[in-house]
């Protein structure tokens, strides 16, 4: 587990995170959502141990710090190295033993798909095969932990689909993994927790089933609606939303659901669906950062 605890780290008079706390289950893909600036790559670094917190602390449960991988937004090589004397050289920095390194190195291309084209200098390596390498990286000492910042950025969708893979098959072989994002539809697909940031707050934070709870909302869809029974069923609650053939009854207006039925049935209206409306994460980061924005910031 990675503990957060009332975190604050300035660049100066800015303020990049403010008293920030949350924690990073052990075995999950947790994902870091939030606008530019809101304090994601800050809180990766100083997970890493390349940044020191102004005020509070960070542990690593179970973890030590050199047994930590991370990929930064940009990862960027010598272009004259091919992939296997990058990975090479970069075993060597980390006092890898050759015997060692060579396994490791073979591994860790076979892991992300690069085997194949070791011999490939980076320079004709394409922003997907950049990323491959940049994790190949990451995972030259068998890490615990993987610190993944923006490993979607500038992918082409084939290269995406190939990234989110490789994730889960990290994720399998025993990692925690710890990512930031702006592609939402990838949190919902790969990501079992997530924490919303904004402006260096925690606007919100847990598992995703969680986060995207059912809405307290019933949504009826009819055939038709006459002009009286609709209003007759405004006149049930004042927060009935009605719209067309759809009534929705968010919140406290769910008490009302019995009398808007027995309405409806009574003048033999035909119910084409009935059902609890359920949040998208999209629904969930905006309220998240536009509440924190209200807030002042304040969670």
């Amino acid at each position: 587990m990675i503990r957060v605890s009332h975190v604050t780290k300035r660049y100066g008079s800015v303020v990049a995170l403010r008293d920030l706390s949350l924690q990073v289950p052990a075995g999950s893909i947790f994902g870091l959502l939030g606008p530019n600036g809101a304090g994601k790559t800050t809180l990766l670094r100083l997970i890493a141990g390349f940044l020191f917190a102004d005020e509070g602390r960070i542990e690593l449960e179970g973890c030590a710090t050199f047994e930590l991988g991370y990929l930064p937004e940009r990862p960027s090589f010598p272009r004259r190295f091919t992939i296997a004397e990058y990975l090479e050289l970069a075993g060597r920095l980390s006092g890898q033993p050759g015997l060692r390194l060579r396994e490791a190195a073979a591994a860790v291309l076979q892991q992300t798909g690069l085997s194949q084209v070791s011999d490939w200098k980076v320079a004709a390596c394409s922003r997907g095969m950049v990323q491959r390498l940049a994790i190949a990286q990451a995972l030259l000492t068998d890490p615990r932990v993987l610190l993944l910042d923006e490993p979607f950025g500038g992918l082409d969708p084939t290269a995406q689909v190939v990234m989110r893979r490789l994730i889960l098959d990290l994720h399998q072989r025993g990692k925690t993994i710890v990512l930031s994002t702006h592609r939402l539809a990838d949190v919902t697909q790969i990501c079992s927790d997530i924490a919303i940031l904004s402006r260096g707050h925690l606007a919100r934070s847990g598992p995703l089933h969680q986060v995207l709870a059912p809405r307290a909302h019933q949504l009826i869809e009819v055939d038709r609606l006459p002009e009286a029974i609709a209003w007759r069923i405004g006149q049930l609650h004042p927060e009935v939303v009605i719209q067309d053939t759809e009534i929705t009854l968010p919140g406290d207006a769910m008490e009302v659901k019995a009398g808007v039925l027995r309405l409806l049935l009574d003048a033999q209206v035909d119910i084409v669906r009935l059902e609890r409306e359920h949040a998208t994460l999209e629904e969930v980061y905006l309220e998240a950062v536009q509440s924190a924005i209200g807030s002042g910031g304040r969670p």
